[in-house]
């Protein structure tokens, strides 16, 4: 069976997420062992809570700076914050825009309105284009109140899409969201961190 449709991640896939650059920031703030609260594996309550839309930025602020004892400004975190974000690579948008000419292509990412308000904007910049202008749809945890790897947020997707699980490819850099997203009956490829989005073949991958 042949693919019919891609969805992608975005961070690790699309675009390049700088961990130790946010983590140097935070600790410039005063914010020692970050990592203790959030890593690209697991996170405390409230950044979940951030990514499946269930408190607003400015309650994610105020309990960043409880937990963490500190007194920096909601801009401070917010830059901080948004320094995990790279710029786009153009070579992986131009890619996308030549496989929309045959498939319609769909992002799903777990992120939150912080994030995506931050590389909406970069993209606008570097390309002339809303992100939204390389998909069919854009998927956001924090908008769909839910997470990968759940069974029930691919669900979600699929149905929004109107699309079957077994015709639909998807393509993310995390072992567990590909494992999520293969129970609820998707066609899959983890993207290790050998590889490029742009180097894949996808001839292979479509059938």
């Amino acid at each position: 069976m042949m693919t019919q449709a891609i969805i992608f991640d975005l961070g690790g896939v699309i675009l390049d997420l700088n961990f130790k650059r946010m983590v140097d920031q935070f600790e410039r703030l005063g914010v020692q062992n970050f990592a203790q609260y959030f890593t690209l594996q697991g996170q405390v309550d409230f950044f979940e809570q951030l990514e499946l839309g269930q408190i607003r930025p400015e309650t994610f602020f105020a309990k960043l700076r409880s937990v963490t004892n500190t007194s920096i400004t909601d801009d401070q975190i917010r830059e901080a914050w948004n320094l995990i974000l790279t710029d786009f690579d153009l070579s992986r948008l131009s890619l996308l825009t030549e496989l929309s000419v045959n498939y319609p292509l769909y992002l799903f990412s777990n992120t939150n309105a912080i994030h995506a308000a931050y590389f909406e904007k970069r993209c606008l910049e570097q390309t002339g284009h809303p992100l939204s202008y390389y998909f069919t749809k854009i998927y956001y945890s924090h908008e769909l109140h839910l997470r990968k790897p759940t069974i029930e947020s691919f669900k979600k997707v699929l149905e929004q899409a109107q699309l079957e699980a077994a015709d639909t490819l998807f393509i993310d850099d995390n072992a567990a969201n590909i494992a999520g997203a293969q129970a609820a009956g998707l066609r899959t490829h983890h993207l290790s961190p050998v590889e490029q989005l742009v180097d894949l073949d996808f001839v292979r991958l479509f059938y």
